[in-house]
């Protein structure tokens, strides 16, 4: 009776270390699911990035502006337009490395995020190889739980 009680007690502390295993590794499939999903808009957001970034660096061809009026006049406009396409170009580098920077910052976080995800992977597979183990513990239990009550009942029934 002392060892039924003992191998009782030892497969209902295994069965609460199994629950335990289980709620953990769930909680590790919800963070995944979550990481997962923010590293998807994340790349999202950094492909949109992209694309706006390399709009910006390739050179789109200014619109052709004709001027019927005096050679002269034509001279005097373009030197008049010189300033504002430079502080069109000032504005426009100071815009790409903004975008540069911000583009750097999401591939940081995704960079970070992956990584997240990769250690929620590991403990996820950790957690299931615990899993794996007690329920093979529980099953080994179980079968010398057999054993051993067939043993007990072929004594007693043999005295």
């Amino acid at each position: 009776m002392e060892i039924k009680a003992q191998l009782e007690d030892r497969n209902q502390k295994l069965l609460e270390e199994s629950t335990y295993a289980k709620g953990l590794a769930s909680a590790a499939g919800v963070e995944l699911k979550a990481l997962s999903e923010e590293v998807t808009k994340l790349m999202n957001q950094n492909e949109k990035l992209a694309t706006e970034l390399s709009s910006l660096r390739s050179p789109t061809p200014a619109p052709r502006r004709f001027n019927n009026g005096p050679r002269g006049t034509r001279r005097e406009s373009m030197s008049r337009r010189e300033p504002a396409s430079r502080r069109d170009t000032n504005a426009s580098h100071e815009r790409e490395k903004a975008l540069e920077a911000l583009l750097m910052e999401k591939e940081q976080k995704e960079a970070e995020l992956q990584r997240k995800v990769e250690e929620s992977k590991q403990k996820e597979a950790f957690l299931e190889s615990e899993l794996a183990n007690m329920w093979v513990l529980v099953a080994k239990l179980k079968k010398s739980q057999g054993y051993d009550h067939e043993d007990l009942e072929a004594k007693h029934d043999g005295s």
